[in-house]
């Protein structure tokens, strides 16, 4: 049934080539017990491993039933060895960490038996090899005489129609030895079995043949008793390992040696966090870069801000900004939002301070000095105390009312009482450098409608002129003081020339405003024109030539004109990283919104993209470099598992089944890992333990990226596995095993 021609095997190692067999010939039948002697080193166990398709062969021909074999790749001789050969190793190649049961019911796993069958086969075949007490025993506690009935268990169990035994009482006690001899001789009687034995005696009263090797070439072949009558080579009952039993080993395997477990689980950790430490630096150098740059429109572009509006420029309700204020993540809301775009001015005494206006309920520290704004026309400065804003002594400016003026120091804005003082501690990594007042409710509608007049377009219609009204300082421009009666405005004298009779006094004029927003128009009484004679008497001032051309109005009556209702809001996020999930609230919600972190335009040299150029590339060298690193280790630990998985591809695995379990096995080690390094960071996140690095890693990962960072994992783990089994695969089964050995 097997039959062998002129068949050669040759070794190559450092250049060197050395003969296994030489022109074997033979011929092999159901019902033999075919014994295989000569001297060590004569070619026995190598004719062994080209007859049980373990070793390849490089000349002549092998026939299986009469098919040749000499074009067989390494899956079709995995078939062969699956299909036919049962094998009985001299070394047991046995899984010392399974118990008897187990590594019988590995055999069936392989070979697709029902898990039915299976329980109900493995105890019988136990039985008859006299281990029953042993069943749930680890294999390495066992003695060699019962590893070596474990093994002829296994090769019962997979009911083919060759066994093949390599010095199978090499390592046994005479007793052992032969008990041995006696079941192999039984099993001979309806398959063929083929040993190998330096020591002949010890099976001569069982041999039916005898083969006699020399130096690699057959020197003898007797037959000793002829073979009965057989029906010929038969198939053993196989097909693909279930995918249930694969999840099974894929969950022992892991667990079985516990050191294993605990290092590779080590070494996962490890990946995972380095990971997400390369991918959260690139993260805050990339949000870093894109406030390298500037925004021609915002003062006030902090990476937490939204600027937000409605859609059809319709003024934002009350309740929209409850809503708003309700929303997940949204640490402030700014009604006042052009004014964070603003700066004040504030000279008195003891102050000399200017810096950006921010409405009261911004401030949540505790002053360095005074109170917090509670209302009226309370205000706090936030300065370093290096500006030199504080001229003397602190208690000499608390309590103080002063003139809020425009950024220019022009026009008084509103009157404020400082009530508190915070300095700014210069040392914060948060500190930007930048002054700041917190105003009453009060103030702060004094400013809005000094931006809203710089935003919208003036125009003043005089008798016959149109003019346009901007605020430089040659174009008309609005000037609020108490010296102005409400309904009444004061021109420049040139306003004269615009009305009949030349006089403008007494006269109307009309104010017009224009904005995005809204349209006003006003009707004011012209009271006085302004002259270098009555300029002082009329305005109160020695400033003529600073306001030749500037028309004077009432606080109120500006006010009224430019305070059209709240069009556009501020929203700053607790965070940075909280800026896209509170943009998409919002927009839910049917608003639009504008992060100003994605509104920098970047300088001439465009910093974020020579960044994103340089840092892109060295973040995938980064986790190529990681993904080595834990490969190399991750192959070194596995290095205990090749000589398991060389023994299941020897017992008929595939290459593709190896692969599937290994990457079970690491997967389950990478889940263990990741869930470890999410209970870690969730404690740190509630508080509960104290990490800085990972609260730093927390910053930046969303649930997108742990999801992210997972697959990576996932992926990793696969490209792992992939590696691995392709150099098991590399060469033949036999070639594979002596290089893990």
């Amino acid at each position: 049934m097997i039959q062998l021609k002129n068949v050669s095997k040759y070794y190559y190692s450092k250049g060197m080539i050395a003969s296994g067999i030489t022109k074997v010939n033979l011929d092999l039948d159901i019902g033999e017990f075919v014994v295989i002697t000569g001297e060590s080193g004569s070619g026995k166990s190598t004719l062994l491993n080209v007859i049980s398709g373990l070793d390849t062969y490089e000349e002549g021909e092998m026939y299986i039933e009469g098919k040749e074999t000499s074009h067989y790749n390494t899956a079709e001789f995995e078939e062969y060895r699956k299909k036919y050969i049962g094998n009985i190793f001299q070394d047991f190649n046995l899984v010392n960490s399974y118990t008897v049961y187990q590594n019988i019911e590995l055999i069936l796993w392989i070979n697709g038996i029902p898990e039915n069958e299976i329980k109900e086969r493995v105890p019988k075949i136990i039985e008859r090899v006299g281990l029953t007490e042993f069943t749930k025993t680890k294999v390495a506690k066992l003695s060699g005489g019962q590893k070596q009935r474990v093994s002829i268990a296994r090769a019962l169990a997979k009911d083919t129609a060759v066994i093949v035994a390599d010095e199978p009482t090499g390592n046994l006690d005479s007793q052992s030895a032969g008990e041995i001899v006696s079941l192999l001789s039984e099993l001979s009687k309806d398959k063929l079995v083929i040993v190998v034995t330096h020591n002949f005696d010890q099976f001569a009263d069982y041999a039916t043949r005898i083969v006699r090797l020399n130096d690699g070439r057959l020197i003898e072949d007797k037959m000793l008793v002829p073979p009965a009558k057989n029906k010929g080579l038969y198939e053993s009952e196989c097909g693909r390992i279930k995918v249930s039993n694969k999840l099974k080993l894929g969950f022992r395997n892991t667990f079985n040696i516990i050191p294993k477990f605990l290092l590779l689980l080590l070494v996962f950790f490890f990946t995972t966090v380095s990971v997400a430490a390369i991918y959260t630096n690139y993260k805050e150098s990339e949000n870093a870069s894109d406030l390298l740059g500037y925004n021609a429109f915002f003062m006030n572009y902090s990476d937490d801000r939204i600027v937000v509006k409605n859609k059809d420029n319709q003024e934002i309700t009350a309740s929209q900004i409850q809503s708003i204020e309700d929303t997940d993540n949204v640490k402030l809301v700014v009604k006042d939002d052009e004014l964070l775009d603003r700066s004040a001015y504030i000279e008195d005494d003891y102050l000399s301070f200017y810096g950006y206006t921010y409405p009261a309920n911004a401030f949540t520290e505790k002053p360095s000095y005074g109170e917090a704004p509670q209302g009226g026309i309370d205000a706090l400065i936030s300065v370093t105390k290096e500006d030199g804003a504080i001229m003397g002594d602190e208690s000499d400016v608390i309590g103080s009312e002063c003139s809020l003026m425009s950024e220019d120091g022009e026009t008084e804005l509103a009157t404020v009482r400082i009530c508190g003082i915070k300095y700014i501690d210069t040392d914060n990594d948060e500190y930007i450098g930048d002054s700041k007042i917190y105003l009453s409710e009060e103030a702060m509608g004094a400013l809005r409608s000094s931006a809203f007049c710089q935003y919208s377009s003036v125009r003043l219609k005089a008798g016959s002129k149109t003019l346009k009204s901007t605020q430089d300082y040659d174009s008309y421009r609005l000037i609020t003081t108490e010296k102005v009666k409400k309904g009444n405005v004061i021109v420049p004298q040139e306003f004269n020339d615009f009305y009949n009779k030349g006089k403008a006094t007494g006269q109307p004029m009309d104010i017009t405003v224009s904005n995005m927003y809204f349209n006003k128009e006003q009707r004011f009484k012209i009271s006085a024109v302004t002259t270098e004679k009555n300029y002082n008497k009329v305005i109160g001032k020695d400033s003529y030539d600073e306001h030749i051309m500037d028309v004077f109005i009432n606080p109120a009556d500006f006010n009224a004109l430019f305070d059209g209702g709240i069009y556009q809001i501020s929203v700053f996020a607790d965070d940075s990283h909280d800026v896209d999930d509170v943009k998409d609230s919002l927009r839910s919600m049917g608003l639009r919104c504008l992060p100003l972190k994605d509104a920098i335009m970047q300088f001439e040299e465009d910093a974020g993209g020579i960044l994103g150029v340089v840092q892109v590339p060295l973040l995938i060298l980064l986790v190529v470099v990681i993904f080595f690193i834990a490969y190399f280790v991750t192959r070194l630990i596995l290095k205990s598992r090749d000589r398991y998985f060389s023994i299941v591809r020897m017992l008929g695995m595939s290459r593709k089944d190896v692969k599937r379990i290994l990457d079970i096995e690491i997967l389950i080690v990478i889940t263990i890992a990741f869930a470890l390094f999410c209970l870690i960071c969730l404690l740190v996140a509630k508080g509960v333990i104290n990490i800085a690095y990972l609260q730093y890693l927390l910053d930046y990962l969303t649930i997108k990226e742990f999801i992210g960072l997972y697959v990576a994992l996932a992926v990793m783990a696969y490209m792992i596995s992939g590696r691995a089994a392709r150099k098991l695969f590399k060469t033949s089964a036999m070639e594979a095993y002596r290089g893990e050995a």
